[in-house]
């Protein structure tokens, strides 16, 4: 037995080979056997777009007077029974289709199997003893799949003319009955894989608490004959996942999986939770998966970020109101009249902290500094909603025995409205000069 290279993949399931034939015919005095043989081993595995070979022997002989004729090695190629598999692993093995088209193997000979031209005998003297061989091909047929199959290649005499071997006049026949059926193995070129995708649409590309988010487990190639069973797990409690288990096969090469996060989970954190497809009663994940798959969700109830918490100091309302630059205050003055300080934060498009007002307080960055201001109100509200939001509140400077300007760093301490919605803060800045009114005594 000898194999070979094949043609070219293709993901047509037809019947691909229509060349190849080779047929060897050799005669000349054989060895004493009164039967026919195959070469080769009973049990070989090809690998897909391959080919093997087998020699068939036939050794005869031909009695004083007898007519020519042929004998016929005829191959039958079907479903291998023992050794398959339905379900899917890296390994499986299935029975290959063979049973409209010859779908993944073809050989040289056709229906016809391995014809044999047996001379007339002599017109006298002694019998006419001789040897004929015949290659026989199996081509294997590049498929779209990426599964191994096995078949079987059972073979069959046919001798209308009762041909003799050459060691007794009793028909030709296979050597052993072992001889007669061939177990083929054809591993596919192809690697079986999976693959956890994100559809379109915001739900899935920016998922968010208290919103169901989709991802696809696909297959590739698309399963024909192997039943792949899944299962599917988070590693995050309080997120819900449907289905847990599933499987991909013959007529579905994708599933549509849902994952619900909590409405809301308290801690105002983003969470990121990963999704793992397993080969069902294993802790592997499927092929071609190396990896959970990430999914990060939005907390709806997250605070801004530090740097859309801003301030800008005017020196009266309608200033502040307005956004005039020519009103703005770059310094307070110690013991007279307050600034307005308006405070601005960016909500952004979605508007988080969702459905809550964020309350801003400010407090010195360096304690000491407690006694040189006062803010009315202590805290002020921002409302809820998308975009930039303000509120203003009086700044004062405290008159005081120093001598000498200074900067007064402010905190602008944000928190949610809403205890149960989680704790946190985030804090912005501002600066503003103090003038000092107090007197140098010299």
């Amino acid at each position: 037995m000898r194999t070979g290279p094949g043609f070219a993949r293709s993901g047509c399931r037809a019947l691909k080979w229509t060349a190849l034939f080779g047929v060897a015919f050799a005669a000349g005095a054989g060895s004493a056997s009164a039967q026919i043989t195959i070469s080769g081993d009973r049990d070989t595995t090809l690998d897909e777009g391959e080919f093997l070979e087998w020699t068939i022997t036939v050794k005869y002989q031909q009695a004083v007077g007898s007519s020519t004729g042929l004998l016929n090695v005829v191959p039958t190629i079907a479903a291998a029974s023992a050794g398959v598999t339905t379900i899917g692993a890296p390994d499986a093995v299935t029975a290959a289709e063979t049973t409209t088209l010859l779908e993944d193997a073809v050989t040289n000979t056709g229906t016809t199997g391995a014809a044999f031209e047996i001379p007339a005998g002599p017109a006298s003297g002694d019998p006419l003893k001789d040897t004929q061989t015949f290659t026989f091909r199996l081509f294997s047929i590049a498929d779209g799949d990426a599964e191994s199959e096995k078949l079987t290649v059972a073979f069959t005499v046919n001798n209308p003319n009762s041909f003799t071997g050459q060691e007794s006049p009793t028909p030709l026949v296979l050597a052993a009955p072992s001889d007669a059926v061939r177990t083929v193995t054809i591993r596919d070129a192809q690697e079986q894989t999976f693959e956890l995708e994100t559809p379109a649409g915001d739900a899935n590309t920016s998922p968010t608490e208290g919103t169901p988010t989709t991802r696809t487990l696909q297959a590739d190639p698309f399963p024909r004959n192997l039943s792949w069973s899944v299962s599917l797990s988070l590693n995050e409690a309080g997120y819900r996942l449907d289905p847990g288990a599933t499987s991909l096969a013959s007529g579905s090469d994708s599933r549509s999986i849902t994952i619900t996060p909590p409405d809301a989970d308290g801690n105002r954190e983003d969470d990121t939770v990963e999704l793992s497809a397993f080969l069902a009663g294993t802790n592997d994940l499927l092929p071609g998966i190396d990896e959970p798959l990430e999914i990060t969700f939005e907390d709806v109830h997250a605070l801004p970020e530090a740097g859309k918490i801003t301030a800008q100091a005017y020196e009266d309302r309608e200033g502040a109101a307005t956004g005039r630059t020519s009103t703005e205050a770059g310094a307070v003055t110690e013991g007279g009249d307050p600034v307005h300080v308006r405070v601005t934060i960016d909500r952004g498009s979605k508007g988080y902290p969702l459905d809550e007002k964020l309350v801003v307080t400010p407090r010195p960055a360096a304690p000491a500094q407690n006694v040189d201001f006062r803010a009315e109100p202590a805290s002020i509200e921002i409302a809820a909603g998308a975009g930039k939001r303000f509120a203003d509140f009086l700044l004062y400077a405290r008159a005081d025995d120093d001598v000498g300007a200074e900067t007064l760093d402010l905190e602008l301490v944000t928190k949610g409205e809403k205890p149960a919605n989680g704790p946190g803060e985030v804090v912005g800045t501002f600066s503003i000069d103090i003038v000092d009114a107090t007197a140098r005594l010299v």
